[in-house]
């Protein structure tokens, strides 16, 4: 049953996951294999309360400080913060140079808004990992919600001067750009940021933005035509999941 389970988790069917997983009750919770693998698979079909249990259970044996990681990033995703803090710091007792323990911990902050915190522990993990391009992004977005916008816009083409291809980093220099005005390298960083990532409507609608201010008008108006065609794709996809959802509620 353990390794069925394990098999649903592997191909992502979460749902099936969990319920091959519920008879195996608390001495498949503590399980070095099924444990994480049951709460995550909870987790992922919405059953916070769930997880919450099983994660619990799972982190109350001794974990090597690999798994760690993996049972904190948990915990940020079912939105228990505080706890997920602490597995962090656990793993790092044991490891104080882990690489990516401060990283995550950072996420976690960030979903927490503590902002601070948030912080340290990229330049933290910066100080193990120099120049890690993950970090450097975070912390620059860590400074932005903290109005800190030259630190980081400077972090954002320090990330970008050595990986092009990071698309939130395009992304949110250009944004700052347009903001400031300066309209030509906000849309060469929009553009590159909406070729990186053709399917995120919100890129689009800013460059449409910069094209404007440019009087781009055609290219504005084309990338406008993109962004409503994909908010109406994903307006379609919602409506879609909605009516499965009422089918499936509705058979006995």
């Amino acid at each position: 049953r353990g390794m069925l389970g394990l098999s649903w988790f592997a191909t992502d069917k979460f749902a099936d996951a969990a319920r091959t997983f519920e008879p195996l009750g608390s001495v498949g919770m503590i399980d070095s294999e099924t444990g994480y693998a049951w709460a995550a698979s909870l987790a992922h079909t919405g059953d916070m309360k769930g997880a919450t249990e099983v994660l619990a259970s799972f982190e109350s044996q001794p974990r090597a400080p690999e798994t760690l990681l993996l049972v904190g990033q948990l915990w940020t995703e079912i939105g228990d913060y505080s706890r997920a803090v602490a597995t962090f710091e656990r793993a790092l007792d044991s490891d104080a140079a882990m690489p990516r323990a401060h990283f995550y911990e950072g996420l976690a902050y960030i979903r927490w808004e503590h902002w601070p915190e948030a912080a340290k522990e990229f330049q933290a993990e910066l100080s193990v990992v120099p120049d890690e391009p993950d970090a450097l992004y975070h912390l620059g977005f860590v400074d932005q919600q903290q109005s800190k916008i030259d630190e980081a816009l400077a972090l954002y083409l320090k990330v970008i001067a050595a990986n092009p291809d990071y698309v939130n980093a395009q992304y949110e220099a250009g944004k700052i750009l347009l903001d400031r005005g300066d309209f030509a390298n906000a849309a060469a960083h929009l553009q590159v940021a909406a070729s990186l990532s053709p399917d995120k409507d919100y890129i689009h609608y800013q460059l449409q933005s910069a094209y404007r201010k440019l009087g781009r008008d055609a290219d504005a108006d084309h990338e406008l035509e993109i962004y409503k065609g994909l908010k109406a794709q994903a307006r379609a996809r919602v409506a879609d999941a909605i009516k499965q959802q009422t089918h499936q509620e509705r058979i006995p």
